[in-house]
């Protein structure tokens, strides 16, 4: 009998993303017990291997349809990952009105508009790969994070009225039409070690 095998392609590039989905994912389920902070943890871990299973993937080649499969996996993994976490962290910390209802959805939808016309850039090859239009989806895992923690220092009071307009504003960013350098290698190690930095010296001074 023919041996059984699971469906799905399995490079070092698509376990580092799919590690990535798995945090996010680990991320959802915190946020919804009310463990915000171990849920932006997660948000940054995932922008980690998100940053990083592009370069894996360059380094060992693979089949063309293989490279097709990756950037289905990574929109997918991203919409979750960039899209529903961060959402959750958000409601997590505001007043859940219809207001706050409105801005969420339209955060995700945004953010699967973005991604579908990435995918539909990169499928037509009108993308010269060095810029994006629009402001990537990753982004959220800087934006979210950096507000959680500056409104530590302004106060946690205001995290109601802010988040709701970081989601807002940051939704509008997805879908406008303005051209963004892309990262370099060196410069997403640099912002990989900052967000573990982050991690590591709130950790500490939990603990």
């Amino acid at each position: 009998m023919k041996k059984l095998k699971p469906i799905g392609i399995y490079r070092k590039c698509d376990w580092v993303t799919m590690t990535g989905t798995a945090s996010a994912i680990f991320g959802i389920i915190l946020a919804s017990e009310g463990k915000t902070m171990y849920a932006v943890f997660c948000l940054i871990f995932s922008a980690i291997c998100d940053a990083f299973d592009g370069v894996v993937a360059r380094r060992f080649k693979s089949l063309k349809d293989y490279e097709v499969y990756g950037v289905e996996l990574d929109s997918l993994s991203d919409a979750i990952a960039f899209g529903v976490l961060p959402m959750m962290i958000v409601r997590n910390l505001s007043v859940h009105n219809i207001y706050t209802l409105l801005v969420s959805i339209f955060f995700c939808l945004t953010g699967v508009i973005r991604l579908a016309y990435f995918n539909m850039l990169s499928t037509t090859r009108r993308s010269d790969g060095k810029q994006f239009i629009g402001l990537p989806i990753t982004c959220s895992a800087i934006i979210i994070p950096l507000v959680y923690f500056i409104t530590f220092i302004i106060g946690k009071e205001y995290r109601e009225i802010i988040f709701p307009i970081t989601l807002l504003v940051t939704g509008i960013l997805y879908i406008s039409p303005f051209r963004l350098k892309k990262l370099s290698t060196r410069e997403k190690v640099v912002l990989s070690i900052m967000g573990l930095l982050v991690i590591a010296i709130t950790l500490i001074k939990i603990w």
